[in-house]
């Protein structure tokens, strides 16, 4: 019998259509206002709360000093980074390649990567201090014009303290946390309020930036004096949406679990959406076929699709081998090792 949690697993197949379906949305906020309410309204909570969950499941690998398991996120920043060359290449004739410099799908990878370093690193440290000291940073972070996508530094930065803080919070007391019918309703009340704010109030969309955590803050225009006050008061919308996501979310679908298993491949969504995006706009330019005034009727049900395609043991598998390389690696290594003690030993009692 398995031992994953069902309400887990819904929480992130959920986010990751949320991911894929914020890329949908993008695509076509230039042509409408709705679209850039909507990709606002899912950029709040998907990309925090899916790092606080890579962080609430990260104890095992970070306590036990996996090097192993933190070098795989590594490997598949570059797998999705040759991935997106070859399509580049072939679809573009773009042949621009940088190894570290980061603004597209392959950033999550390498923040990861280090995200696993960084704690490790700081796991001999008071958490409450950690804490502190990594939203510190990110609030002062936006006034450097300097940290940007180079080596994924300004995510990193930006998108730290929710890894951190998943780390640090046992997620059994947090689906105790979130048990109770009027919690639901409260946090269902907040969204709906998230929402309303998004797609009535002129003007919200220009914190942007702030939500993609990739800008500094001369990017807000004309905010930049108040970037620091202004990140905090993001930083607490989203964690409030994060909050109200999880206590939202079912303990469980069905009691085999079958549609909560889709949320075990999100990876392998994560890397080969991008392939449908590319050829749906760039090869035969969605943006001119769909009518602005009817986008949700499209760009919800494709997004959809798109997760459910890529949410299969066949695309996981790819992708956890390659992720995997570091660790047949180490145990490739630790054979051999042990192979050389066994001679040692029969040569010995010789």
């Amino acid at each position: 019998m398995s031992s994953r949690i069902q309400k887990w697993d819904i929480l992130k197949f959920f986010l990751m259509f949320c991911v894929v379906l914020g890329h949908f949305a993008d695509y076509h906020a230039e042509q409408s206002d709705d679209m850039k309410s909507l990709f606002l309204f899912i950029y709040s909570f998907h990309m925090p709360l899916f790092i606080f969950v890579s962080g609430l499941f990260s104890k095992r690998m970070i306590n036990e000093r996996r090097w192993d398991k933190i070098l795989g996120y590594l490997v598949l920043y570059f797998f999705t980074k040759i991935m997106v060359f070859a399509y580049e290449g072939i679809f573009k004739q773009n042949f621009e390649f940088r190894l570290f410099g980061e603004t597209g799908l392959a950033w999550f990878m390498f923040a990861l990567f280090a995200f696993g370093l960084i704690t490790v690193g700081t796991s001999r440290f008071k958490p409450t201090y950690v804490f502190v000291f990594s939203l510190l940073l990110s609030l002062f972070a936006g006034y450097d014009n300097t940290v940007d996508s180079e080596l994924v530094l300004s995510r990193i930065i930006v998108f730290y303290p929710f890894y951190y803080a998943g780390y640090c919070i046992d997620p059994k007391k947090l689906e105790e946390m979130s048990r109770g019918w009027w919690k639901k309703l409260l946090a269902l009340a907040a969204m709906v309020i998230l929402g309303w704010v998004a797609f009535n109030v002129n003007g919200v969309y220009h914190v942007r930036p702030m939500f993609t955590g990739q800008h500094p803050y001369d990017t807000l225009g004309g905010g930049e004096d108040w970037g620091g006050l202004i990140r905090l008061a993001c930083y607490a919308v989203s964690a409030l949406a994060c909050l109200c996501i999880i206590v939202i979310i079912p303990d469980r679908l069905d009691k085999k679990g079958r549609l909560s298993r889709l949320g075990q491949y999100t990876l392998s969504v994560y890397v080969f959406h991008y392939i449908i995006l590319k050829l749906l706009y760039n090869t035969f330019d969605m943006r001119e076929i769909l009518a602005a005034g009817d986008l949700v009727w499209y760009i919800v049900p494709m997004a959809l699709a798109t997760t459910l395609l890529f949410s299969n043991k066949w695309f996981n598998t790819l992708v956890t081998k390659v992720s995997a390389i570091p660790t047949s690696a180490r145990k490739q290594n630790e054979t051999q090792v042990d192979l050389l003690k066994n001679k040692e030993e029969i040569i010995n009692s010789k």
